[in-house]
């Protein structure tokens, strides 16, 4: 694995013109970990008025010099903790040649509490280095 993507980043995801804040981290061994504050408000006409998502588990790895490909997975749960499926994401990202940022694009894909995809997302990211 190429050391370009390891560390922690400050990463601002963008879907439909609105920004969110993530966190995010790339070990030297594939592993990525994702975290987003919660709690979320629900999606229009949901049963439930929040939602609340873990950390987000994956895999990330280097396709060709500078080129990332990673893929995570987060559990949700409504305000009075029944499943609400998961968020699959799946992103290809550049990161730039002074190693201090990469970009973006990426989709999530929304699965109900039996894995099937109820509905899909896309948007960017841009993400800044978190560094001593």
């Amino acid at each position: 694995m190429a050391a370009s993507i390891v560390g922690s980043w400050r990463t601002t995801v963008t879907i439909d013109g609105a920004h969110h804040l993530n966190l995010t981290t790339f070990s030297s061994d594939g592993v990525v970990l994702n975290v987003l504050p919660s709690p979320l408000s629900a999606p229009p006409g949901s049963a439930h008025r929040l939602e609340f998502f873990t950390t987000a588990f994956g895999s990330w790895k280097e396709v060709q010099p500078g080129k990332v490909e990673l893929a995570f997975e987060t559990l949700g749960v409504d305000e009075n903790g029944n499943a609400i499926g998961s968020h699959a994401i799946s992103a290809t990202v550049t990161v730039a040649s002074e190693g201090a940022s990469f970009s973006g694009t990426f989709t999530v894909a929304i699965l109900d509490p039996a894995g099937n995809q109820a509905a899909s997302i896309s948007g960017t990211v841009d993400a800044a280095r978190i560094a001593p």
